[in-house]
């Protein structure tokens, strides 16, 4: 796995850097989220709307898909309450790799981007069961409807929002009314 920001950790790693490295857009410079170390260990990662482990997987999803961020390191002050994620990163690693092949799995089925989807609301019944993610989904579906909307919004990881949109639709609870 050839990641630009692994050797970017393993360097703040080396050092026992306190701190944040924040991500910014290679075009604009615009922010998009942030690593934060403390004592040379990733206790936090901020990035898009989704902090924490999801967070993490998300911005290792898009840099394998060549997306590229500038990193730049910024030391200050972290609190030990600020700690969201407690593996040591050889282990976020590995669960990286299997979020990668998971996103491999179904990024090819995602919804095309000018389609309107909506609930529809007459095929759920009381006996209607859904998953966690399919709950996030259609609870994302209450306040919009474009896909690229569904995807900025829903506070999933973006293989997991294909897969629920994926099972919603096959269960019949889905419909695409139109694109833009």
């Amino acid at each position: 796995m050839n990641l630009k920001f692994v050797p970017v950790i393993e360097e703040q790693m080396s050092v026992n850097f306190t701190g944040k490295v924040n991500l910014l857009s290679p075009f604009n410079h615009q922010y998009l989220g942030h690593l934060l170390f403390k004592d040379g260990k990733i206790i936090d990662v901020k990035y898009q709307h989704l902090s924490g482990l999801r967070a993490f997987f998300q911005l290792g999803i898009r840099e394998h898909n060549l997306e590229k961020h500038m990193y730049v390191v910024e030391p200050e002050v972290v609190s030990e309450e600020e700690q969201r994620i407690h593996y040591p990163f050889s282990v976020l690693q590995t669960k990286l790799e299997k979020q990668i092949k998971l996103y491999e799995i179904v990024h090819r089925q995602r919804p095309p981007q000018n389609v309107k989807i909506i609930v529809n609301a007459a095929s759920i019944g009381s006996d209607f069961e859904c998953t966690p993610e399919e709950f996030k989904v259609l609870s994302t579906l209450t306040e919009v409807n474009d896909v690229n909307d569904i995807y900025e919004i829903c506070p999933l990881l973006e293989h997991e929002v294909t897969s629920a949109l994926i099972n919603l639709r096959k269960k019949g609870v889905l419909k695409i009314v139109g694109r833009k």
